[in-house]
C-alpha cells in the first residue's frame, strides 16, 4: 500500500538523533519524514486527507542498515545447497551418501557447514561419493572437496593458485581437500538467472525486511547476483542495496580499482533503490588464512594469505579516494591491520582534509592495546567489527586466536571511535546474524553459543548497540544526511517492533519482533492498519 501522506501518532519514537530524543508522532509525505514531535504539531504539518495510525503506545525506530553481508552468498548456501550446520560427521556422511543414491553420478553436491564444525575428511567423502563431486564450506574462506571435486575443478598438486588461495597438503605432499580462499576454482554449477532472481528476493524479505533492515549493504558475489539485485530493486520488493565490490586478487573479484576509478562512478553511483557503495579489497584471509606476526618465523607457505603489500594498498586507496570511492579492506592478522592502517594513514597524508571514512573491515575483533586503533581514527578511517561472530568463539580461551587477544573490545573501540557499525557479515555460515536484534544480543552479552563469556568488561547498553544500526551505521557508510534517524527530510525508513528495547530482559533481546517495516513511506512487510486495530482492541 501506498500511503502519500500519514502520520504515526500515540507512539514511543525512538529518533537515533545526536540528543536521543524520544518524540510520540511521526508524519510521512511522500518518501521522506516532514514532522516529528509531538501529535498536533505532526498532524498540523499534513494535509486533511493524511492517514492517521494510532499505533498504542508501540515502539517505532530508524529502518536498521547492515554495513556488511553476503546476500547472494547466504541465499545458496539456503536455497541451492544444503545446510549441514546443525549434523555431526556421521550424520553429514549419511546425507551425502543418501543424496548420492537419488541423483546421477557427476552431479555436484554442495553443502553449508559453519565455523570450526568437525567436517568429513577428503577421503571420507571419497567412501560415500566416489561418483560425485562434493564440496563442504565451513565458511565463505574455508572448505574441503572430495577427489571427484577436485578433479572437475582442474586442482591438483601441480596447480599454481591464484594470489591468496591456499591448497592445504598432507604430509607426503598430496592434497587433503580443504582450500582456503579458493572458491572461485570450484566448478559447481551456478543457478540460473531466474531462480537465483527469486532466491535473492526471499531471503531478503525473509531474513532482513522481515527483521527491520531497511538498507543492505552487500560484498557482490557475481555479476548475475548483481543484475538479480537490479531486478528486484527497480520492484521495490527488498531493501535498499548498496554493492561493494571486490578489487582482485580477492574472492569474487569484479572490479579493479583503476577500472573503478576510470569509470567516474565514484560511491553512490545508482539511485536510492540500489547503488555503487563502493570496493572491496582483501588483504589477508579468515581465520586459518590471517597474515599475523606470529606466522612468519614459520615456512612462507605457513604464513597468512597476504594479497598485497603495502605500496600497492597505498596506491589502491589514493586512486580509489581520489575518485570519491569508498573502501573497505578486510584485515584480520595483526600485520594486515598494521598495512591497512598505515596505507590510511598515507592516504590521511596527502589529502589531510578529506572526508574519505576508510574502512577497515574485522578491526578489533582481536586486538592488543588501542595504538592501531587510535592512529586509524587520527587518520579519518573507520574500524568495522563483527561482534556476531563471538558466538563461534571456542569455550577456553586458550583456543582463540590470537593467544592472549583481547577480543570483541566493542565497548572500548567505540568510547574511541564513536561508533560501532552493526553488520551481519555472513555468507551462510551464520544467517541467523542477518536480524539485528541477534548480533545486538551478542553486544550486549558477549558470549559464545554456549553462554560462555568472552570479554565481561566490553559489553555495551542498550542504546550503544540500537546506534550500531541505525545513526552509526549510516554514518560509516557516508549517509547520515539520509538515514540513521528519524528527523524531519530523511528518508521515510521506519519499523514498527513488539517491545521497547530499552524495557526488554536481556534474555529476551532476540525476540523482539518487527511488526512493520516501511521503505520511502511504503509498508514492505506488515501492515500499520493492523497495528492500529490492535491498539484500539
Amino acid at each position: 500500500m501506498q500511503q502519500q501522506q500519514f502520520a504515526l501518532v500515540n507512539a514511543n519514537i525512538l529518533t537515533m538523533d545526536d540528543e536521543g530524543r524520544v518524540a510520540d508522532s511521526i508524519g510521512i509525505h511522500g518518501d521522506r519524514i516532514v514532522a516529528v514531535g509531538d501529535m498536533a504539531s505532526v498532524l498540523d504539518s499534513l494535509g486533511p486527507d493524511a492517514s492517521i495510525f494510532d499505533l498504542g503506545g508501540a515502539t517505532v525506530l530508524p529502518g536498521f542498515i547492515d554495513v556488511h553481508t553476503h546476500v547472494e552468498l547466504i541465499t545458496m548456501s539456503r536455497h541451492f545447497w544444503r545446510d549441514v550446520r546443525a549434523l555431526d560427521r556421521a550424520q553429514i556422511l549419511a546425507e551425502i551418501r543418501s543424496q548420492c543414491a537419488t541423483t546421477k553420478p557427476g552431479t555436484w553436491l554442495v553443502l553449508q557447514g559453519t565455523f570450526s564444525q568437525d567436517l568429513p575428511s577428503r577421503d571420507e567423502l571419497d567412501q560415500v561419493a566416489p561418483d560425485h563431486p562434493v564440496a563442504i564450506r565451513w565458511t565463505l574462506h574455508k572448505f574441503v572437496l572430495n577427489s571427484a571435486a577436485l578433479e572437475a575443478s582442474g586442482i591438483s598438486e601441480d596447480t599454481v593458485v591464484p594470489i591468496g588461495v591456499r591448497l592445504q597438503k598432507n604430509p607426503d605432499g598430496t592434497l587433503n581437500g580443504v582450500i582456503e580462499e579458493g572458491w572461485d576454482l570450484v566448478a559447481a554449477p551456478a543457478p540460473g538467472a531466474d531462480a537465483l532472481t527469486d532466491a535473492m528476493e526471499e531471503t531478503l524479505r525473509s531474513l532482513f525486511i522481515r527483521n527491520g533492515v531497511t538498507t543492505v549493504h552487500e560484498i557482490a558475489a557475481s555479476n548475475n547476483g548483481i543484475s538479480a539485485l537490479r531486478a528486484l530493486a527497480s520492484r521495490g520488493s527488498i531493501p535498499r542495496m548498496g554493492l561493494l565490490l571486490t578489487a582482485g586478487p580477492g574472492h569474487q573479484p569484479l572490479a579493479s580499482v583503476s577500472d573503478a576509478a576510470f569509470r567516474g562512478l565514484g560511491s553512490g553511483f545508482g539511485n536510492d533503490n540500489i547503488w555503487l557503495q563502493g570496493l572491496k579489497i582483501f588483504m589477508d584471509g579468515g581465520r586459518d588464512g590471517a597474515y599475523r606476526s606470529d606466522l612468519v618465523g614459520k615456512d612462507a607457505e605457513k604464513w597468512g594469505l597476504l594479497t598485497r603489500l603495502y605500496p600497492t594498498l597505498v596506491q589502491e586507496l589514493v586512486e580509489a579516494t581520489r575518485h570519491g570511492v569508498q573502501v573497505c579492506t578486510h584485515a584480520i592478522g595483526d600485520l594486515a591491520q598494521e598495512i591497512a592502517v598505515s596505507a590510511v594513514e598515507r592516504v590521511h597524508e596527502l589529502y589531510p582534509e578529506l572526508d574519505h571514512r576508510l574502512r577497515i573491515e574485522h578491526f578489533f575483533n582481536e586486538s592488543f592495546g588501542t595504538a592501531q586503533l587510535k592512529r586509524l581514527v587520527t587518520a579519518g578511517g573507520i574500524a568495522v567489527p563483527n561482534p556476531g561472530f563471538v558466538l563461534a568463539e571456542p569455550d577456553e580461551p586458550e583456543q582463540r586466536l590470537p593467544e592472549g587477544a583481547s577480543k570483541y573490545a566493542i565497548k572500548t573501540l567505540r568510547s574511541i571511535q564513536g561508533i560501532l557499525p552493526g553488520n551481519s557479515d555472513t555468507a551462510g555460515a551464520q544467517p541467523f546474524t542477518t536480524n539485528p536484534w541477534v548480533t545486538m544480543k551478542c553486544m550486549l552479552e558477549l558470549r559464545n553459543k554456549n553462554g560462555v563469556p568472552v570479554n565481561d568488561a566490553e559489553r555495551v547498553d542498550v542504546q550503544t548497540a540500537l546506534r550500531a544500526y541505525t545513526s552509526d551505521a549510516a554514518y560509516a557508510t557516508r549517509q547520515e544526511t539520509e538515514k540513521g534517524s528519524l528527523e524531519v527530510g530523511k528518508l521515510g525508513d521506519l519499523i514498527v517492533v513488539s517491545s521497547d528495547p530499552h524495557q526488554t530482559d536481556l534474555a529476551d533481546f532476540d525476540r523482539i519482533d518487527t511488526k512493520v517495516s516501511i521503505i520511502g513511506g511504503r509498508e514492505v512487510f506488515g501492515q500499520l492498519a493492523d497495528i492500529t486495530m490492535k491498539a484500539a482492541v
